[in-house]
């Protein structure tokens, strides 16, 4: 491959020296195309000095499509990469610690209910009493994804059903309408039998006065 001198002033050697390496050759050559597209731009008719620049443009352009269709290529590998970790970290944390919330604050309903399902579970049978005494209810089951209360003082053979749906947005009320502390009783869930059942299996559900409480540790 030939070879030629190029000599620059101190300033210009400065410049030079700065521009990264693996440029300095594809920049000398742009240059070059340049100024030779310029001269031959002399020698021609208008309308092939239209055609030429207007080659010239889209030359330019697919060279910038090219560079950018890399940087697109790469960018497209790393997100990909960094999603596939994230995923990973997510299940480690769900498996280790439990659901996954970006709100450390808020309170996790799929725990609150694997307590009381859990809770449900081993205490079938077991009766318990409304805040004013005034009912009875008894834990009929737990199967299948759903609690089932018995109300003990009525004739009706039809249980009180709740699923973690249920208490997914009994934990939203409480979030939203109580700051995630305290609500009025009875709106925690639309069925008082439920609600009663929920205050007695979780340890950080209590009624105190006219108010559901959840007792927040992490607060």
């Amino acid at each position: 491959m030939p070879k030629r001198n190029v000599y620059f002033s101190d300033e210009d050697v400065m410049i030079w020296d700065k521009l990264p390496d693996g440029s300095k050759s594809q920049l000398l050559r742009d240059f070059l195309i340049e100024h030779n597209h310029g001269i031959a731009l002399d020698d021609m008719t208008e309308r092939e000095k239209e055609r030429e620049k207007l080659r010239h443009k889209i030359l330019l352009a697919r060279k910038e499509e090219t560079e950018l269709e890399n940087t697109f290529s790469l960018t497209e590998t790393k997100f990909s990469a960094l999603k596939d970790k994230i995923e990973e970290m997510m299940e480690q944390f769900e498996s280790e610690f439990g659901a996954w919330s970006l709100d450390e604050n808020l309170i996790i309903a799929a725990d609150v209910w694997d307590v009381i399902y859990s809770e449900a579970e081993s205490r079938i049978g077991t009766i318990f009493t409304s805040p004013s005494g005034l009912s009875q209810y008894r834990i009929q089951n737990a199967k299948k994804g759903k609690v089932m209360i018995e109300r003990i003082d009525t004739p009706s053979p039809k249980p009180s059903t709740f699923t973690f749906r249920t208490i997914e947005k009994a934990i939203e009320r409480l979030e939203y309408d109580g700051d995630g502390e305290k609500l009025e009783r009875g709106l925690f869930m639309p069925v008082l039998a439920q609600e009663c059942a929920a205050v007695f299996l979780h340890p950080s559900l209590s009624y105190e006065g006219k108010y559901l409480v959840f007792d927040r540790k992490d607060r």
